[in-house]
């Protein structure tokens, strides 16, 4: 394992609030700290930087996820595990070929790799085990238009069809489908996929559970509560996995082609990459009510990051540079902006710390 070079950022004056003796009550001290605080609330504080593959990378090439302690971070030759609090490095996975899709639960990392579906443990970066996923690639050269999906026994993932494993073992349980671009997310067992105008419900042997005809979505967002929520030409289509039938449908303003999107229990994020489409949606899961909408938004590969009480996006400034900006996760109302952003710059993020990285990571609390 190579040495990086890092800049540590962290200190007292970086956390939130200080620290002050039981029963001083010192007026201007008062002062200072309702000041601290305000500022710690409204604006990105840098923690610390690290060093990445110094190589010329494309918006596809990134691929990341976070757990509440680590920033799991994917380039086109590297997937490196970082501390989330002060960036020191755990482990490096050096790749063949760049990361198609990644994803984390209480069980392991698990990450989509040319025609190789891995599973990863997350402490030590070793593989606990490697399985093909089909006898052609189940990516398209050069993008990272793939999904991983995890229930608490079993795996999917692909982009060129949707391949199942066993989680413990990774013995292969059953290939769902073996069109490409087609969309898999989990929920209570199964797997959701969306494909030829339906989206079905499938256990992880392949049983098939049940089936919403005349769908057809091309991407979709992590489930929220119950809802799987896919994104199809100009609109938003909401499936009550409960029931199996379709719950709502909500206009958008022009077509997602892959957007970047995130979620939380009833509320999903819908950012614009590389589309006609212009307005980054925050929708009520439950009903399809749009929560609140920003429009002429960057179109841009930086996914958004949900933070505690903030989602963290792109912005773009009046010179058409690209930031990064804080947004109420109910409201919409920005609450902090950062100018130091990569226009190329993927994120990922937990608790209160934002991770943006091209061929340098760059951690910022909130």
């Amino acid at each position: 394992m190579r040495r990086r070079r890092y800049v540590a950022m962290v200190g007292s004056a970086s956390l939130a609030g200080c620290l002050g003796r039981p029963g001083e009550t010192d007026e201007d001290e008062t002062e200072a700290t309702e000041q601290e605080t305000t500022d710690d609330v409204t604006e990105f504080q840098k923690q610390w930087e690290a060093d990445l593959p110094d190589e010329t990378v494309s918006g596809s090439d990134y691929q990341a996820t976070s757990d509440a302690e680590t920033a799991y971070l994917g380039t086109k030759s590297e997937l490196t595990a970082l501390a989330l609090a002060d960036g020191t490095e755990q482990w490096t996975l050096s790749l063949d070929t760049a990361l198609a899709g990644i994803t984390i639960d209480d069980d392991g990392l698990y990450t989509l790799q040319g025609t190789t579906v891995q599973r990863i443990d997350p402490a030590t970066g070793e593989s606990r085990w490697a399985a093909a996923a089909g006898n052609d690639s189940v990516q398209r050269t050069d993008t990272n238009q793939g999904m991983v999906a995890t229930t608490d026994d079993h795996v999917a993932a692909g982009a060129a069809g949707v391949i199942v494993f066993e989680k413990a073992s990774g013995e292969l349980t059953a290939t769902l489908t073996d069109h490409w671009g087609t969309p898999v997310r989990a929920w209570n067992g199964q797997f959701v996929v969306a494909e030829d105008s339906a989206v079905t419900a499938y256990d992880p042997d392949g049983t098939a559970r049940w089936t919403v005809d005349d769908v057809p979505l091309e991407w979709a967002t992590p489930v929220a509560g119950s809802t799987f929520v896919g994104v199809g030409s100009e609109r938003f289509v909401g499936i009550d996995l409960d029931s199996g039938t379709q719950a709502w449908t909500t206009e958008a303003s022009g077509e997602f082609l892959r957007p970047r999107t995130a979620g939380t229990d009833d509320t999903v994020f819908v950012s614009p990459v590389f589309s006609d489409a212009d307005t980054f949606y925050a929708l009520d899961a439950d009903t399809g009510a749009v929560r609140w909408e920003v429009g002429d938004t960057a179109s841009s590969p930086f996914p958004p990051v949900v933070l505690e009480s903030a989602v963290a996006t792109t912005e773009v400034f009046d010179d058409f540079d690209e930031g990064m900006q804080a947004r109420d996760r109910k409201t919409g109302e920005q609450i902090a902006s950062s100018d130091e952003l990569s226009p190329l710059a993927s994120a990922t993020g937990a608790g209160r710390t934002v991770v943006t990285y091209d061929t340098r990571a760059v951690a910022y609390r909130l």
